[in-house]
């Protein structure tokens, strides 16, 4: 297994990303991060580059990046922002060498699933879709544009650009237009939808939402699971399993 850097650039920012890379991998795997938290991560929290080494043990090429305002990212937060910044990623991930020729999925944890379908919507070229706990809508965000800031702001401990500090109404307006909910219809790749029953974030009737408004989707709700579901062994296997299952050979 090798680990690499990605060479990531998007509306002229350099984004932080990597890859572990398996020998002779069955696949890409393209891992989408959601609004981060002030909080301190639990000790034995590895974050995605470490589910990326997990995807990597498993056989397949795991990817992550972090979008613009995010950890090793600079930049001002905006949810279209973020979609161009999974382009960015993906688009990195297909020149890591025997990367080309081989299938490929997004996963999308929390806010990180709605930007991956709103990315396969667009046509990015992705085999599959798995949505980890995302959101079918954005109700304090879309509807409630100072809430919004203040929970990007106070709670994930992002920046946004002055202007929309001024007037968040365009900024807050592109949470309508990147929402599970709506994108899911324009989508045709096959799709998972992941939820767990304990999620005090996302609740679980979420996935309903997003399902009844897909054409291509399997819904697995975990019992007891909470909202972090790249950090439980049970979700993460089922992945597995279904990526198996899904992926052109």
């Amino acid at each position: 297994m090798q680990a690499t850097a990605l060479s990531i650039l998007c509306d002229g920012r350099r984004l932080s990303g990597g890859a572990e890379v398996p020998d002779d991998p069955k696949g890409l795997v393209l891992l989408l991060h959601g609004l981060p938290s002030i909080s301190p991560p639990a000790a034995d929290d590895m974050g995605y580059p470490g589910l990326a080494k997990t995807f990597a043990d498993a056989g397949w090429i795991g990817a992550w990046v972090d979008m613009r305002g995010v950890r090793g990212s600079k930049g001002d937060f905006s949810i279209q922002g973020w979609v161009r910044d999974a382009q960015a990623a993906l688009d990195a991930a297909r020149t890591i060498e025997g990367a080309g020729s081989l299938p490929v999925a997004v996963v999308g944890s929390s806010a990180g699933g709605a930007v991956a379908t709103e990315l396969v919507r667009r046509g990015a070229r992705v085999d599959a879709l798995v949505l980890l706990a995302a959101p079918a809508e954005w109700i304090s965000f879309a509807g409630k544009p100072e809430e919004g800031l203040r929970r990007v702001t106070e709670d994930a401990g992002l920046t946004v650009a002055p202007e929309s500090i001024e007037d968040p109404a365009a900024w807050a307006a592109e949470f309508d237009e990147v929402s599970t909910a709506r994108s899911i219809s324009g989508v045709t790749v096959p799709t998972l939808i992941l939820h767990g029953t304990a999620d005090d974030v996302v609740p679980v009737d979420h996935a309903t939402r997003i399902a009844d408004r897909s054409r291509h989707a399997e819904t697995r709700i975990i019992e007891g699971a909470g909202h972090q579901l790249r950090r439980d062994p049970e979700a993460v296997s089922f992945v597995f399993d279904w990526l198996e299952r899904n992926l052109p050979k």
